[in-house]
């Protein structure tokens, strides 16, 4: 793991841990899926950092960073795949490019991405605000949380975020 990584790495692990207790807290899904994504952001970056420069200064690292694992060779699937809690690494690849709807999902919800629509920060839409997070209800939010896919994709996260010098 490289300086910059472990900078990154180290946010990561502070914003999953504040999405943890808000989550066990009973937060607003708008607070625990700020941090969600933040957590996924700071992580990707983290990892994105492994080629040693900066990765791009957007909010969109999720799905690269998935697609960037799933590209690593056979072998290093295959010790990286019990890390994050999948039996083998065929597996974890076909979870991957099943999950990349909600990845997406993840990493748009930083207002830069959500645009005019719903974000967990800020009212929406901008010029004529007609929602707030708070009394939002993100169907995201559920799928997450309810769905096995959702609830999967969660742990997963964590996983990543716990194991990250294992695999980086």
């Amino acid at each position: 793991m490289n300086s910059a990584q472990e900078l990154w790495w180290r946010q990561a692990e502070s914003d999953f841990d504040v999405y943890g207790r808000m989550r066990r807290g009973g937060f607003s899904a708008c607070h625990i899926l700020h941090y969600l994504q933040m957590t996924t952001e700071k992580l990707s970056k983290a990892y994105l950092w492994r080629a040693g420069h900066s990765p791009p200064k957007v909010h969109t690292g999720f799905v690269r960073f998935l697609r960037a694992i799933a590209t690593r060779t056979d072998a290093e699937l295959e010790r990286i795949a019990p890390l994050l809690r999948f039996g083998r690494a065929h597996d974890f690849e076909l979870w991957i490019k099943s999950v990349l709807p909600l990845a997406y999902r993840i990493q748009n919800l930083a207002p830069a991405e959500a645009g005019d629509g719903p974000n967990p920060e800020y009212p929406w839409p901008h010029e004529v605000p007609l929602h707030t997070p708070v009394r939002y209800e993100f169907s995201l939010w559920t799928e997450l949380a309810e769905t096995g896919r959702g609830r999967h994709l969660l742990k997963f996260v964590g996983n990543a975020v716990k194991n990250f010098p294992a695999y980086c």
